[in-house]
Protein backbone atom coordinates (compact mmCIF):
# COMPACT_ATOMS: atom_id res chain seq x y z
CA UNK A 1 0.00 0.00 0.00
CA UNK A 2 1.26 3.50 -0.79
CA UNK A 3 2.87 5.56 1.94
CA UNK A 4 0.35 8.16 3.07
CA UNK A 5 1.32 11.33 4.96
CA UNK A 6 -1.36 12.36 7.42
CA UNK A 7 -2.42 15.86 8.34
CA UNK A 8 -2.64 17.12 11.86
CA UNK A 9 -6.03 17.19 13.51
CA UNK A 10 -4.94 20.00 15.79
CA UNK A 11 -2.91 23.01 14.82
CA UNK A 12 0.54 23.54 16.23
CA UNK A 13 0.25 25.24 19.58
CA UNK A 14 2.76 27.80 20.77
CA UNK A 15 3.11 26.63 24.34
CA UNK A 16 5.37 29.33 25.73
CA UNK A 17 8.57 31.32 25.52
CA UNK A 18 11.60 31.24 27.76
CA UNK A 19 13.61 34.24 28.83
CA UNK A 20 15.91 33.89 25.84
CA UNK A 21 12.92 33.64 23.44
CA UNK A 22 13.30 29.91 22.84
CA UNK A 23 9.87 28.56 21.90
CA UNK A 24 8.12 25.25 22.54
CA UNK A 25 5.92 23.90 19.74
CA UNK A 26 3.37 21.20 20.65
CA UNK A 27 1.03 19.44 18.27
CA UNK A 28 -0.87 16.18 17.89
CA UNK A 29 -1.71 13.70 15.17
CA UNK A 30 -4.56 11.17 15.08
CA UNK A 31 -5.68 8.84 12.28
CA UNK A 32 -6.62 5.26 11.40
CA UNK A 33 -4.69 2.64 9.46
CA UNK A 34 -5.46 -1.00 8.67
CA UNK A 35 -3.44 -4.12 9.34
CA UNK A 36 -0.10 -4.19 7.49
CA UNK A 37 -0.57 -0.67 6.13
CA UNK A 38 2.53 1.49 5.73
CA UNK A 39 2.10 5.01 7.10
CA UNK A 40 4.22 8.07 7.81
CA UNK A 41 4.32 10.26 10.91
CA UNK A 42 5.10 13.90 10.11
CA UNK A 43 5.83 15.81 13.33
CA UNK A 44 6.47 19.28 11.86
CA UNK A 45 3.36 20.61 10.11
CA UNK A 46 3.92 24.34 9.81
CA UNK A 47 5.53 26.53 7.18
CA UNK A 48 8.89 26.61 8.91
CA UNK A 49 11.58 24.03 8.29
CA UNK A 50 13.51 24.02 11.56
CA UNK A 51 17.15 23.02 11.51
CA UNK A 52 17.01 20.32 14.18
CA UNK A 53 20.11 19.64 16.16
CA UNK A 54 18.67 16.52 17.77
CA UNK A 55 15.42 14.56 17.74
CA UNK A 56 13.94 11.16 18.57
CA UNK A 57 10.75 9.13 18.39
CA UNK A 58 9.46 6.81 21.14
CA UNK A 59 6.50 4.42 21.15
CA UNK A 60 4.33 4.99 24.22
CA UNK A 61 1.46 2.51 23.73
CA UNK A 62 0.57 -0.60 21.74
CA UNK A 63 1.05 -4.30 22.48
CA UNK A 64 3.69 -4.78 19.76
CA UNK A 65 6.77 -2.63 19.27
CA UNK A 66 6.77 -1.39 15.67
CA UNK A 67 9.27 1.45 15.99
CA UNK A 68 12.95 0.97 15.04
CA UNK A 69 15.58 1.09 17.76
CA UNK A 70 17.28 4.09 16.17
CA UNK A 71 14.97 6.94 15.18
CA UNK A 72 17.58 9.68 14.99
CA UNK A 73 18.07 9.46 11.23
CA UNK A 74 14.73 10.71 9.89
CA UNK A 75 12.24 13.26 11.17
CA UNK A 76 9.34 11.84 9.15
CA UNK A 77 9.01 8.29 10.43
CA UNK A 78 7.62 5.56 8.15
CA UNK A 79 6.18 2.51 9.91
CA UNK A 80 4.09 -0.55 9.09
CA UNK A 81 0.97 -1.33 11.11
CA UNK A 82 0.97 -4.73 12.81
CA UNK A 83 -1.31 -7.60 11.90
CA UNK A 84 -3.86 -7.76 14.73
CA UNK A 85 -6.86 -9.80 15.76
CA UNK A 86 -8.60 -6.78 17.31
CA UNK A 87 -8.47 -3.02 16.84
CA UNK A 88 -5.77 -1.35 18.94
CA UNK A 89 -4.33 2.12 19.44
CA UNK A 90 -0.62 2.81 18.98
CA UNK A 91 0.97 5.95 20.44
CA UNK A 92 4.18 7.73 19.50
CA UNK A 93 5.98 10.80 20.80
CA UNK A 94 8.42 13.01 18.95
CA UNK A 95 10.93 15.26 20.73
CA UNK A 96 13.25 17.61 18.88
CA UNK A 97 15.50 20.59 19.57
CA UNK A 98 16.49 23.08 16.90
CA UNK A 99 19.91 24.72 16.69
CA UNK A 100 18.41 27.96 18.00
CA UNK A 101 17.07 26.16 21.07
CA UNK A 102 13.37 25.81 20.08
CA UNK A 103 11.66 22.67 21.38
CA UNK A 104 9.33 20.55 19.20
CA UNK A 105 6.93 17.93 20.56
CA UNK A 106 4.37 15.77 18.75
CA UNK A 107 2.00 13.18 20.21
CA UNK A 108 0.69 10.75 17.58
CA UNK A 109 -2.19 8.31 18.08
CA UNK A 110 -2.68 5.73 15.36
CA UNK A 111 -5.63 3.34 15.54
CA UNK A 112 -4.98 0.04 13.78
CA UNK A 113 -8.43 -1.06 12.63
CA UNK A 114 -9.82 -4.01 10.73
CA UNK A 115 -9.72 -3.83 6.94
CA UNK A 116 -13.20 -3.11 5.66
CA UNK A 117 -15.11 -3.73 2.45
CA UNK A 118 -18.28 -1.85 1.48
CA UNK A 119 -20.45 -3.47 -1.19
CA UNK A 120 -23.18 -1.57 -3.08
CA UNK A 121 -25.53 -3.27 -5.57
CA UNK A 122 -28.57 -1.74 -7.27
CA UNK A 123 -30.11 -1.80 -10.74
CA UNK A 124 -32.60 1.03 -10.14
CA UNK A 125 -32.38 4.72 -9.23
CA UNK A 126 -33.44 5.55 -5.69
CA UNK A 127 -31.27 3.03 -3.80
CA UNK A 128 -28.27 4.00 -5.94
CA UNK A 129 -28.88 7.66 -5.16
CA UNK A 130 -28.69 7.00 -1.43
CA UNK A 131 -25.72 4.70 -1.90
CA UNK A 132 -23.74 7.50 -3.58
CA UNK A 133 -24.50 9.77 -0.62
CA UNK A 134 -23.47 7.02 1.80
CA UNK A 135 -20.21 6.42 -0.06
CA UNK A 136 -19.26 10.10 -0.07
CA UNK A 137 -19.90 10.35 3.67
CA UNK A 138 -18.04 7.09 4.32
CA UNK A 139 -15.03 8.16 2.26
CA UNK A 140 -14.33 10.91 4.78
CA UNK A 141 -15.18 8.88 7.90
CA UNK A 142 -13.49 5.66 6.72
CA UNK A 143 -10.74 6.56 4.25
CA UNK A 144 -9.15 3.09 4.43
CA UNK A 145 -12.27 1.20 3.27
CA UNK A 146 -12.39 -0.60 -0.06
CA UNK A 147 -15.63 -0.16 -2.01
CA UNK A 148 -17.19 -2.44 -4.63
CA UNK A 149 -20.20 -1.16 -6.62
CA UNK A 150 -22.59 -2.50 -9.24
CA UNK A 151 -25.01 0.15 -10.51
CA UNK A 152 -27.43 0.10 -13.38
CA UNK A 153 -28.24 3.81 -13.73
CA UNK A 154 -25.33 5.76 -12.24
CA UNK A 155 -22.06 6.00 -14.11
CA UNK A 156 -19.19 7.58 -12.17
CA UNK A 157 -16.04 8.47 -14.05
CA UNK A 158 -12.70 6.77 -13.50
CA UNK A 159 -11.64 9.86 -11.57
CA UNK A 160 -14.64 9.50 -9.24
CA UNK A 161 -13.92 5.80 -8.74
CA UNK A 162 -10.30 6.48 -7.81
CA UNK A 163 -11.21 9.38 -5.52
CA UNK A 164 -13.64 7.24 -3.52
CA UNK A 165 -11.59 4.03 -3.61
CA UNK A 166 -14.26 2.26 -5.69
CA UNK A 167 -13.94 -0.80 -7.90
CA UNK A 168 -16.87 -1.18 -10.28
CA UNK A 169 -18.43 -4.43 -11.46
CA UNK A 170 -21.21 -5.22 -13.95
CA UNK A 171 -24.67 -6.41 -13.06
CA UNK A 172 -25.97 -9.74 -14.35
CA UNK A 173 -29.70 -9.71 -15.11
CA UNK A 174 -29.98 -6.74 -12.73
CA UNK A 175 -28.39 -8.74 -9.91
CA UNK A 176 -24.98 -9.32 -8.31
CA UNK A 177 -22.59 -10.67 -10.93
CA UNK A 178 -20.28 -13.67 -10.71
CA UNK A 179 -17.40 -11.26 -11.30
CA UNK A 180 -18.25 -9.27 -8.18
CA UNK A 181 -18.72 -12.46 -6.14
CA UNK A 182 -15.28 -13.69 -7.15
CA UNK A 183 -13.73 -10.34 -6.26
CA UNK A 184 -15.39 -10.32 -2.83
CA UNK A 185 -14.17 -13.85 -2.11
CA UNK A 186 -10.63 -13.01 -3.21
CA UNK A 187 -10.55 -9.84 -1.10
CA UNK A 188 -11.75 -11.75 1.96
CA UNK A 189 -9.13 -14.45 1.44
CA UNK A 190 -6.38 -11.82 1.28
CA UNK A 191 -7.12 -10.57 4.80
CA UNK A 192 -6.95 -12.42 8.09
CA UNK A 193 -9.83 -10.29 9.43
CA UNK A 194 -12.39 -8.24 7.56
CA UNK A 195 -15.50 -6.17 8.22
CA UNK A 196 -18.06 -6.15 5.41
CA UNK A 197 -21.03 -3.81 5.00
CA UNK A 198 -23.56 -4.35 2.23
CA UNK A 199 -26.16 -2.06 0.70
CA UNK A 200 -28.74 -3.07 -1.86
CA UNK A 201 -32.30 -2.82 -3.12
CA UNK A 202 -34.88 -4.23 -0.67
CA UNK A 203 -37.02 -5.77 -3.39
CA UNK A 204 -34.06 -7.58 -4.98
CA UNK A 205 -32.23 -8.31 -1.73
CA UNK A 206 -32.56 -12.10 -1.84
CA UNK A 207 -31.12 -12.38 -5.35
CA UNK A 208 -28.37 -9.87 -4.59
CA UNK A 209 -27.33 -11.17 -1.17
CA UNK A 210 -27.83 -14.94 -1.09
CA UNK A 211 -24.72 -16.10 -2.95
CA UNK A 212 -22.60 -13.30 -1.49
CA UNK A 213 -23.46 -14.19 2.10
CA UNK A 214 -23.11 -17.92 1.46
CA UNK A 215 -19.52 -17.31 0.35
CA UNK A 216 -18.66 -14.96 3.19
CA UNK A 217 -20.15 -17.31 5.78
CA UNK A 218 -17.53 -19.91 4.81
CA UNK A 219 -14.78 -17.50 5.92
CA UNK A 220 -15.01 -17.26 9.73
CA UNK A 221 -12.68 -14.25 9.92
CA UNK A 222 -15.27 -12.13 8.08
CA UNK A 223 -17.69 -10.04 10.13
CA UNK A 224 -20.87 -8.78 8.45
CA UNK A 225 -20.92 -5.35 10.04
CA UNK A 226 -24.28 -4.24 8.64
CA UNK A 227 -26.75 -4.60 5.79
CA UNK A 228 -28.62 -1.53 4.57
CA UNK A 229 -31.65 -2.00 2.33
CA UNK A 230 -33.36 0.79 0.39
CA UNK A 231 -36.81 0.87 -1.20
CA UNK A 232 -36.86 0.98 -4.98
CA UNK A 233 -40.31 2.47 -5.40
CA UNK A 234 -44.03 1.90 -5.27
CA UNK A 235 -43.79 -1.83 -6.06
CA UNK A 236 -42.77 -2.61 -2.47
CA UNK A 237 -45.92 -0.93 -1.17
CA UNK A 238 -48.20 -2.60 -3.68
CA UNK A 239 -46.72 -5.94 -2.61
CA UNK A 240 -47.26 -5.11 1.05
CA UNK A 241 -50.84 -4.10 0.31
CA UNK A 242 -51.46 -7.41 -1.46
CA UNK A 243 -49.91 -9.28 1.50
CA UNK A 244 -51.76 -7.39 4.24
CA UNK A 245 -54.66 -9.88 4.46
CA UNK A 246 -52.36 -12.89 4.90
CA UNK A 247 -53.11 -14.81 8.09
CA UNK A 248 -50.48 -15.68 10.74
CA UNK A 249 -47.99 -13.12 9.47
CA UNK A 250 -45.60 -13.41 12.43
CA UNK A 251 -45.48 -17.19 12.19
CA UNK A 252 -44.79 -17.05 8.45
CA UNK A 253 -42.07 -14.45 8.98
CA UNK A 254 -40.40 -16.56 11.66
CA UNK A 255 -40.57 -19.62 9.41
CA UNK A 256 -39.02 -17.65 6.57
CA UNK A 257 -36.27 -16.44 8.91
CA UNK A 258 -35.35 -20.00 9.88
CA UNK A 259 -35.40 -21.03 6.24
CA UNK A 260 -33.20 -18.09 5.22
CA UNK A 261 -30.69 -19.00 7.93
CA UNK A 262 -30.47 -22.56 6.61
CA UNK A 263 -29.97 -21.27 3.07
CA UNK A 264 -27.12 -18.93 4.05
CA UNK A 265 -25.47 -21.53 6.28
CA UNK A 266 -25.68 -24.08 3.49
CA UNK A 267 -27.59 -26.52 5.67
CA UNK A 268 -30.67 -26.89 3.52
CA UNK A 269 -33.60 -24.58 3.17
CA UNK A 270 -35.84 -23.99 0.22
CA UNK A 271 -37.14 -21.04 -1.72
CA UNK A 272 -39.51 -19.10 0.49
CA UNK A 273 -42.13 -16.48 -0.37
CA UNK A 274 -40.03 -13.48 -1.38
CA UNK A 275 -41.71 -10.87 0.84
CA UNK A 276 -41.26 -12.76 4.10
CA UNK A 277 -37.68 -13.49 3.06
CA UNK A 278 -36.73 -9.90 2.19
CA UNK A 279 -37.89 -8.78 5.63
CA UNK A 280 -35.76 -11.31 7.50
CA UNK A 281 -32.18 -10.16 7.04
CA UNK A 282 -32.27 -8.56 10.48
CA UNK A 283 -32.80 -12.01 12.01
CA UNK A 284 -29.28 -12.93 10.82
CA UNK A 285 -27.29 -9.67 10.65
CA UNK A 286 -27.47 -6.04 11.83
CA UNK A 287 -29.87 -4.63 9.22
CA UNK A 288 -31.67 -1.41 8.37
CA UNK A 289 -34.74 -1.35 6.13
CA UNK A 290 -34.83 2.21 4.84
CA UNK A 291 -38.39 2.82 3.63
CA UNK A 292 -39.79 5.65 1.54
CA UNK A 293 -42.80 5.74 3.84
CA UNK A 294 -42.25 3.67 6.95
CA UNK A 295 -45.50 5.13 8.32
CA UNK A 296 -47.40 2.83 5.94
CA UNK A 297 -46.83 0.05 8.48
CA UNK A 298 -48.46 2.26 11.11
CA UNK A 299 -51.32 3.67 9.04
CA UNK A 300 -52.51 0.22 7.92
CA UNK A 301 -53.48 -1.80 11.04
CA UNK A 302 -53.11 -5.04 9.08
CA UNK A 303 -49.37 -4.38 8.80
CA UNK A 304 -48.74 -3.74 12.50
CA UNK A 305 -47.46 -7.31 12.91
CA UNK A 306 -44.75 -6.66 10.35
CA UNK A 307 -43.81 -3.38 12.01
CA UNK A 308 -43.44 -5.13 15.36
CA UNK A 309 -41.43 -7.95 13.76
CA UNK A 310 -38.96 -5.52 12.19
CA UNK A 311 -38.54 -3.53 15.40
CA UNK A 312 -35.67 -1.05 15.44
CA UNK A 313 -34.41 -2.26 12.06
CA UNK A 314 -37.27 -0.33 10.40
CA UNK A 315 -36.09 3.15 9.39
CA UNK A 316 -37.63 6.12 7.64
CA UNK A 317 -35.64 7.07 4.54
CA UNK A 318 -33.68 10.25 5.26
CA UNK A 319 -33.71 13.16 2.82
CA UNK A 320 -31.27 15.48 4.57
CA UNK A 321 -28.09 13.55 3.71
CA UNK A 322 -27.21 15.92 0.89
CA UNK A 323 -27.70 18.99 3.08
CA UNK A 324 -25.31 17.53 5.67
CA UNK A 325 -22.47 17.22 3.15
CA UNK A 326 -19.81 19.90 2.75
CA UNK A 327 -19.98 22.09 -0.37
CA UNK A 328 -17.15 20.05 -1.91
CA UNK A 329 -18.95 16.79 -1.18
CA UNK A 330 -22.20 18.16 -2.61
CA UNK A 331 -20.41 19.13 -5.82
CA UNK A 332 -18.96 15.63 -6.06
CA UNK A 333 -22.40 14.07 -5.58
CA UNK A 334 -23.92 16.21 -8.34
CA UNK A 335 -21.06 15.28 -10.67
CA UNK A 336 -21.54 11.56 -10.05
CA UNK A 337 -25.32 11.59 -10.56
CA UNK A 338 -24.96 13.89 -13.58
CA UNK A 339 -27.13 16.77 -12.39
CA UNK A 340 -26.18 20.25 -13.57
CA UNK A 341 -27.92 22.37 -10.95
CA UNK A 342 -26.77 25.65 -12.50
CA UNK A 343 -28.26 24.69 -15.89
CA UNK A 344 -31.67 24.00 -14.39
CA UNK A 345 -31.59 27.22 -12.37
CA UNK A 346 -30.84 29.17 -15.56
CA UNK A 347 -33.81 27.47 -17.27
CA UNK A 348 -36.06 28.30 -14.31
CA UNK A 349 -34.94 31.94 -14.41
CA UNK A 350 -35.40 32.51 -18.15
CA UNK A 351 -38.87 33.92 -17.62
CA UNK A 352 -40.92 35.22 -14.70
CA UNK A 353 -43.50 32.46 -15.22
CA UNK A 354 -43.94 29.69 -12.69
CA UNK A 355 -42.34 26.35 -13.58
CA UNK A 356 -44.39 23.21 -14.28
CA UNK A 357 -42.74 19.78 -14.49
CA UNK A 358 -44.63 16.82 -15.90
CA UNK A 359 -43.32 13.45 -14.70
CA UNK A 360 -43.67 10.59 -17.14
CA UNK A 361 -43.83 6.82 -16.98
CA UNK A 362 -42.91 3.89 -19.18
CA UNK A 363 -43.99 0.36 -20.05
CA UNK A 364 -41.97 -2.80 -20.60
CA UNK A 365 -44.32 -3.89 -23.40
CA UNK A 366 -43.65 -3.62 -27.14
CA UNK A 367 -43.96 -0.95 -29.82
CA UNK A 368 -47.72 -0.32 -30.06
CA UNK A 369 -48.08 -0.26 -26.29
CA UNK A 370 -45.20 2.22 -25.99
CA UNK A 371 -46.82 4.50 -28.57
CA UNK A 372 -50.11 4.29 -26.66
CA UNK A 373 -48.35 5.23 -23.40
CA UNK A 374 -46.69 8.19 -25.10
CA UNK A 375 -49.92 9.51 -26.63
CA UNK A 376 -51.75 9.21 -23.32
CA UNK A 377 -49.07 11.26 -21.58
CA UNK A 378 -49.09 13.88 -24.33
CA UNK A 379 -52.83 14.20 -23.77
CA UNK A 380 -52.35 14.59 -20.01
CA UNK A 381 -49.86 17.42 -20.58
CA UNK A 382 -52.27 19.12 -22.98
CA UNK A 383 -54.97 18.89 -20.32
CA UNK A 384 -52.65 20.57 -17.84
CA UNK A 385 -51.79 23.52 -20.11
CA UNK A 386 -55.08 23.96 -22.00
CA UNK A 387 -57.60 26.40 -20.50
CA UNK A 388 -60.50 24.36 -21.93
CA UNK A 389 -59.63 21.34 -19.76
CA UNK A 390 -61.13 20.85 -16.30
CA UNK A 391 -57.60 19.82 -15.26
CA UNK A 392 -55.93 23.04 -16.40
CA UNK A 393 -53.26 23.91 -13.83
CA UNK A 394 -54.62 27.42 -13.52
CA UNK A 395 -52.17 29.83 -15.12
CA UNK A 396 -49.46 29.93 -17.72
CA UNK A 397 -46.26 28.09 -16.79
CA UNK A 398 -42.92 27.32 -18.34
CA UNK A 399 -43.15 23.66 -19.34
CA UNK A 400 -40.58 21.05 -18.25
CA UNK A 401 -40.55 17.28 -18.74
CA UNK A 402 -38.90 14.63 -16.58
CA UNK A 403 -39.23 11.27 -18.29
CA UNK A 404 -38.76 7.81 -16.86
CA UNK A 405 -35.11 6.64 -16.91
CA UNK A 406 -36.21 3.72 -19.09
CA UNK A 407 -38.72 5.74 -21.12
CA UNK A 408 -36.75 5.56 -24.36
CA UNK A 409 -38.99 6.12 -27.38
CA UNK A 410 -41.86 7.16 -25.10
CA UNK A 411 -39.82 10.10 -23.85
CA UNK A 412 -38.79 10.97 -27.42
CA UNK A 413 -42.42 11.12 -28.61
CA UNK A 414 -43.46 13.31 -25.68
CA UNK A 415 -40.56 15.75 -26.11
CA UNK A 416 -41.13 16.08 -29.86
CA UNK A 417 -44.80 16.92 -29.27
CA UNK A 418 -44.09 20.27 -27.57
CA UNK A 419 -41.91 22.99 -29.09
CA UNK A 420 -41.46 24.91 -25.86
CA UNK A 421 -40.79 21.99 -23.52
CA UNK A 422 -37.50 21.88 -21.56
CA UNK A 423 -36.26 18.33 -21.10
CA UNK A 424 -34.72 17.44 -17.73
CA UNK A 425 -32.45 14.45 -18.47
CA UNK A 426 -34.37 11.27 -17.70
CA UNK A 427 -31.34 9.71 -15.99
CA UNK A 428 -31.63 12.28 -13.19
CA UNK A 429 -33.68 10.97 -10.28
CA UNK A 430 -36.47 13.42 -9.50
CA UNK A 431 -35.56 13.09 -5.84
CA UNK A 432 -32.31 14.93 -6.61
CA UNK A 433 -34.39 18.06 -7.30
CA UNK A 434 -35.92 17.74 -3.86
CA UNK A 435 -32.55 17.23 -2.17
CA UNK A 436 -31.06 20.30 -3.87
CA UNK A 437 -34.09 22.52 -3.23
CA UNK A 438 -34.80 22.68 -6.97
CA UNK A 439 -38.41 21.51 -7.02
CA UNK A 440 -40.59 23.41 -9.50
CA UNK A 441 -43.63 25.43 -8.50
CA UNK A 442 -46.05 22.85 -9.89
CA UNK A 443 -45.76 19.11 -10.48
CA UNK A 444 -48.17 16.72 -12.14
CA UNK A 445 -47.82 13.42 -13.90
CA UNK A 446 -48.30 9.69 -13.84
CA UNK A 447 -48.41 7.98 -10.45
CA UNK A 448 -45.06 6.72 -9.18
CA UNK A 449 -43.03 6.48 -6.00
CA UNK A 450 -41.60 9.98 -6.42
CA UNK A 451 -44.98 11.32 -5.27
CA UNK A 452 -44.44 9.52 -1.95
CA UNK A 453 -42.04 12.27 -0.86
CA UNK A 454 -42.89 15.44 -2.81
CA UNK A 455 -44.60 18.12 -0.67
CA UNK A 456 -48.34 18.06 -1.30
CA UNK A 457 -48.45 21.80 -2.02
CA UNK A 458 -46.33 21.27 -5.15
CA UNK A 459 -48.57 18.54 -6.61
CA UNK A 460 -51.38 19.64 -8.93
CA UNK A 461 -52.69 16.20 -9.87
CA UNK A 462 -51.63 12.56 -10.26
CA UNK A 463 -52.93 10.34 -13.05
CA UNK A 464 -53.10 6.56 -12.74
CA UNK A 465 -52.71 4.30 -15.76
CA UNK A 466 -55.68 2.34 -17.05
CA UNK A 467 -55.48 -1.25 -18.25
CA UNK A 468 -57.53 -4.09 -19.69
CA UNK A 469 -58.17 -5.29 -16.14
CA UNK A 470 -59.28 -1.85 -14.93
CA UNK A 471 -62.19 -0.75 -17.09
CA UNK A 472 -64.19 1.53 -14.80
CA UNK A 473 -63.60 3.94 -11.94
CA UNK A 474 -65.00 1.62 -9.27
CA UNK A 475 -62.49 -1.05 -10.21
CA UNK A 476 -59.73 1.49 -10.49
CA UNK A 477 -60.24 2.84 -6.99
CA UNK A 478 -59.69 -0.69 -5.66
CA UNK A 479 -56.33 -1.08 -7.38
CA UNK A 480 -53.47 -1.59 -4.88
CA UNK A 481 -51.44 1.45 -5.95
CA UNK A 482 -54.44 3.76 -5.59
CA UNK A 483 -55.26 2.27 -2.20
CA UNK A 484 -51.66 2.68 -1.04
CA UNK A 485 -51.50 6.32 -2.11
CA UNK A 486 -54.83 7.10 -0.49
CA UNK A 487 -53.73 5.39 2.74
CA UNK A 488 -50.57 7.49 2.74
CA UNK A 489 -52.60 10.67 2.17
CA UNK A 490 -50.89 11.39 -1.14
CA UNK A 491 -54.17 11.66 -2.98
CA UNK A 492 -57.83 11.81 -1.97
CA UNK A 493 -60.47 9.64 -3.61
CA UNK A 494 -62.16 12.60 -5.31
CA UNK A 495 -58.82 13.63 -6.84
CA UNK A 496 -57.93 10.23 -8.26
CA UNK A 497 -57.64 10.55 -12.06
CA UNK A 498 -57.20 7.89 -14.72
CA UNK A 499 -56.19 8.07 -18.34
CA UNK A 500 -59.75 7.27 -19.29
CA UNK A 501 -60.96 10.30 -17.29
CA UNK A 502 -58.93 12.82 -19.28
CA UNK A 503 -60.69 14.75 -22.09
CA UNK A 504 -59.19 14.43 -25.57
CA UNK A 505 -57.25 17.63 -26.32
CA UNK A 506 -55.86 16.60 -29.73
CA UNK A 507 -58.06 19.11 -31.59
CA UNK A 508 -56.84 22.02 -29.47
CA UNK A 509 -60.02 22.00 -27.42
CA UNK A 510 -60.37 19.45 -24.63
CA UNK A 511 -63.59 17.51 -25.10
Amino acid sequence: MDVKPWLLLTAAILAGCSDDDHQTHNNSVKFDVIDNQEFTLNPIQNDSNPDLESFSWTQTCGSISIIPSDTSQTVNLTLTAPKLDNDEEYCFQFKGTSKNGDQYSTDAKVSVVSPSLEVYVDHASLPSLHQVLDIIASAEAHPTAERYVSWGRINPTQEHLAQLNISRFPLESNHTSAEMLEAISAFAEDHHRLKVSISTNTLKSYDNLKLMLQRLHKQPHVDIDNIRLYDDGSAEYVNLYNWRNTQDKTYLLQQAGDNLKNIILGSGGSSAPWLTTQFNWHSLYPTEYSMLRSDFLTLDPKLHELKEYLGDSLKQMQWDKYAKLSSEQQALFLEIVGFDQNWLQVEYDKSPLANFVFTGTTTWAGGEEKEFYAKQQVNIINNAINETSPYYIGKEHDLFFKGHPRGGVINDIIISSFDNMVNIPSAISFEVLMMTDMLPDTIAGVASSLYFTIPAENIKFIVFTSSEEITDREQALKSPLVQVMMTLGIVKEENVLFWADMPDCSSGTCI
